[in-house]
């Protein structure tokens, strides 16, 4: 990133707060990637930050750069959509908090991800509108772990190289990112041929065409605790919202 001021539209995935009155925030980008920046005085400074950091939304914020610093300073913010629907419901809000989360761990610093941030605010938008919410988290996942670099292998068994059967019994094995048949597997989840060749279509498809996919509640049972499961083995730890949506009662699609 060059040094001096820029502004740019941008989704908040963290804040924490840092002294009596600022706040340290991480935001994404398609330009810069995940940035995080203090902004001083965020929690007083209605003027300059107004909602900005209040909720789930696509914001526009003005920063500025300096070489070899980790931190950008925040200047100002303005809200561009709120999504006020996510708020609505706990599931739905627990299924952004995981989106959100999801995207602050798996992308480094200001590595420009144009893919990602598309992906992260088509899955926010069709969670304030309530369309499916349960298959775009999983959607979301699935393919956000390919844009981490870290997508799961479901054409073929990572051990042997056999290609997916249908006559087949098949599993999912977080440790080895991916699929196993049954003489190279053992102890992991089971899984459809159906719901891999699914898998593999959501991987391939444009942005623009994945609101006509359709996953089965099988589908989801069946890889969406794997898709968790992967998520954990990758980073070494639990997802926080992956702990409120089982608090909640309602397990997450991918958990």
């Amino acid at each position: 990133m060059q040094q001096g001021r820029h502004r740019t539209s941008a989704v908040v995935v963290n804040r924490v707060l840092y002294g009596e009155a600022d706040l340290i925030v991480a935001f994404v980008t398609r330009e810069f990637g995940h940035v995080r920046g203090l902004a001083k005085h965020a929690r007083k400074s209605r003027k300059r930050f107004g909602n900005v950091f209040a909720s789930p939304g696509l914001v526009e914020l003005a920063f500025s750069h300096k070489a070899g610093r980790d931190l950008v300073s925040l200047e100002e913010g303005e809200v561009i959509r709120c999504f006020d629907g996510i708020s609505r419901d706990a599931q739905v809000l627990g299924f952004s908090g995981l989106a959100l989360e999801l995207v602050d761990a798996f992308f480094a610093p200001l590595d420009p991800m144009p893919e990602a941030f598309d992906l992260l605010v088509w899955c926010l938008d069709r969670l304030d509108r309530g369309v499916r919410p349960a298959e775009t988290m999983f959607v979301f996942h699935l393919r956000l772990l390919g844009l981490a670099g870290f997508a799961p292998q479901v054409a073929a068994c990572t051990a042997c190289g056999c290609p997916v059967d249908a006559e087949k019994s098949w599993e999912l094995k977080p440790e080895r990112g991916g699929l196993a048949c049954a003489d190279c597997g053992g102890g992991g989840f089971q899984v459809r041929a159906g719901s891999l060749k699914l898998m593999g279509l959501i991987q391939t498809l444009p942005l623009d065409k994945l609101d006509r996919v359709r996953v089965s509640d099988q589908a989801m049972a069946e890889a969406g605790p794997f898709l968790m499961a992967l998520t954990r083995h990758t980073l070494g730890r639990e997802l926080k919202s992956s702990r409120f949506l089982e608090q909640i009662g309602r397990r997450p699609p991918s958990a």
